[in-house]
């Protein structure tokens, strides 16, 4: 039995913030989930509503355009309704749902396939829509990253659930590098490039150092994730988490497992910060102002999960035994 405790105290030197028009861009998203039919009735969406995708998302991206925001509150709240909806599946119906709505997934990205509701569905139909705003406010180079981004997302999630009931012969070296991709947290690095309207040179986005940077970042928001989520994951038997697979792997209570996981946190924070310290005093004067605002961007995704998680939504609960 899983007692509740207080949210773990979680390292990141990064500002509270909450775009301002959080209220509008969340009452937007309401009605777009009720006209691609995402849920089958209102008590199932006041659930969804009360989990607060969208203060997720204005707490990432708080100086975001409002258009640009209510994008990204849809594509969120679809990745969790979409998510919660594979979790409702037998191994069957899994395997084959999943796999075919990736094949059509990938061909609204790369091949701009559009899907209605009475071609696709609702989450096709609700994902063509959500790449046409997209497209027009980014650039092809953009777009062929995102669509990459968003591939090796679903390559990861296949090889999660085909090792989730075995969670406990994952090696940890496994499951740390394929956890960003399960998140979507790699995919999420580019997503924050358009909401702040970043454009990073070819040469810096190349940059070994900043390719660490970035990895630190979508590392740091999973190892919160796991803290928050393992309590109610656990619950449903899924031991594919961090908490986990330290406990199982090197013998810990559960305890103990959960300090580890927050230094582990804590640490990748602190290598971020490091990083983006050495990156900022070595770069030119002409690339400062663009590489100390992707940084700035990258600390408030990090700190605006920590937040959500905590403070806004209803959907983790966080405690052990």
């Amino acid at each position: 039995m899983l007692t509740t405790t207080s949210s773990p105290e979680l390292y990141c030197p990064f500002p509270e913030s909450l775009h301002p028009r959080v209220s509008e861009a969340d009452q937007h998203t309401t009605a777009w989930v009720h006209h691609f039919h995402l849920v089958k009735d209102e008590n199932t969406w006041d659930d969804y509503h009360a989990q607060k995708f969208t203060w997720m998302v204005a707490r990432m991206f708080p100086n975001a355009p409002l258009s640009s925001l209510c994008m990204a509150s849809d594509f969120n709240t679809l990745l969790f309704l979409w998510d919660d909806h594979l979790d409702a599946l037998s191994p069957n119906e899994l395997n084959t749902g999943f796999e075919r709505t990736v094949y059509n997934m990938m061909q609204i990205l790369e091949a701009n396939k559009t899907f209605t509701l009475d071609t696709g569905g609702p989450i096709l139909a609700a994902m063509s829509d959500i790449w046409q705003r997209m497209r027009s406010i980014s650039t092809k180079a953009w777009q062929v990253r995102f669509a990459r981004s968003l591939k090796d997302a679903f390559i990861a999630n296949m090889w999660r659930m085909k090792h989730v009931d075995n969670a406990r012969n994952i090696s940890l070296k496994d499951y740390i590098r394929f956890r960003p991709q399960i998140g979507g947290a790699n995919f999420f690095l580019d997503l924050a490039t358009l909401m702040g309207e970043i454009n990073l040179p070819a040469d810096l986005r190349a940059n070994k150092q900043v390719k660490s940077m970035g990895l630190y970042c979508s590392q740091t928001i999973c190892w919160a994730n796991d803290l928050y989520s393992f309590s109610k994951e656990l619950e449903g038997g899924d031991e594919l988490n961090l908490v986990m697979l330290l406990k199982h792997h090197h013998q810990l209570t559960l305890e103990q497992a959960v300090e580890q996981a927050i230094r582990i946190h804590n640490s990748e924070v602190a290598l971020f910060n490091n990083t983006a310290d050495v990156l900022t005093a070595l770069c030119s004067a002409a690339v400062k102002p663009i590489l100390e605002e992707y940084v700035l961007t990258l600390g408030r995704m990090m700190k605006g999960n920590i937040d959500w998680s905590s403070q806004d939504t209803t959907r983790y609960h966080y405690g052990y035994a």
